[in-house]
């Protein structure tokens, strides 16, 4: 299971967190390098063409920290920064809300093939305007590793 997969696990397994994120909880792969959209995420959506509150996952390039390293066996530290992309169609109420309770599940803490993650900061009160919806990012650096 990769790391992304495993932290939309985590965050999918929490009732307090799909309470608020009733639009769902996606990653990249899944929508496309458009990220949300009618197309791409339709369940994130209303019957009224409203955006519902919900997350958005991406993981951005790994590098190499060089806290643990074995040259022999090809093994080295690896820092990932995870955006957590937080979406409601206005206001910032659950986006807040959601940004509190995933911090709550990610931050300190351990998932599969992650040593662990630290929350790094926020971009706050954003609109998005493309899909004209209010929109916040979370960032958080997972402490992971690369080998052969």
């Amino acid at each position: 299971m990769s790391v992304l997969a495993s932290i939309k696990t985590l965050l999918e397994a929490d009732a307090t967190l799909l309470a608020s994120a009733t639009g769902g909880i996606f990653d990249w792969e899944e929508t496309g390098r458009l990220g949300i959209s009618r197309t791409s995420t339709p369940a994130a959506y209303d019957v009224n063409g409203l955006l519902l509150p919900c997350l958005l996952l991406r993981l951005r390039a790994a590098v190499p920290d060089w806290v643990l390293a074995d040259d022999a066996n090809q093994y080295v530290a690896v820092r990932e920064t995870l955006e957590v992309w937080l979406y409601q169609d206005s206001g910032y109420a659950t986006i807040e809300a959601m940004r509190d309770r995933c911090y709550a599940l990610l931050h300190t803490k351990q998932v599969t093939n992650a040593f662990a993650i630290r929350w790094q900061g926020d971009w706050r009160s954003q609109h998005d305007m493309v899909i004209n919806a209010s929109l916040e990012r979370s960032d958080y650096l997972v402490y992971t590793r690369k080998f052969v």
